[in-house]
């Protein structure tokens, strides 16, 4: 990202990969890869409100745990996962639409 990257242009970075996951056309465990390979990938500094929503999801990414047998107090279950999701869309697309 340079400095003259706005912050549309960032959200319409990570809104397709999310978007993809809450329709239902990827799995949790599909989108666990590949949304942190693409936060991973996305290079340079962000606004701070796109920040924000990415690194929030980002941890909520992390936290979580597809097997039941594995997933403690602390952990993710795919359906939180959605929700965490959801609420990061809705985020992207304000920003991305102010």
């Amino acid at each position: 990202m340079t400095a003259h990257t706005s912050a549309a242009q960032q959200c319409a970075i990570f809104i397709p990969t999310i978007e993809h996951f809450v329709s239902g056309k990827s799995g949790a465990q599909d989108f666990e890869t590949r949304y942190l390979a693409l936060v991973k990938k996305t290079p340079g500094r962000l606004d701070p409100a796109v920040s924000a929503a990415v690194n929030q999801l980002f941890t909520d990414v992390d936290a979580f745990v597809s097997d039941d047998r594995l997933r403690d107090e602390d952990d993710l279950d795919e359906q939180q996962l959605l929700a965490c999701a959801h609420t990061a869309l809705r985020t992207l697309i304000l920003l991305r639409d102010s």
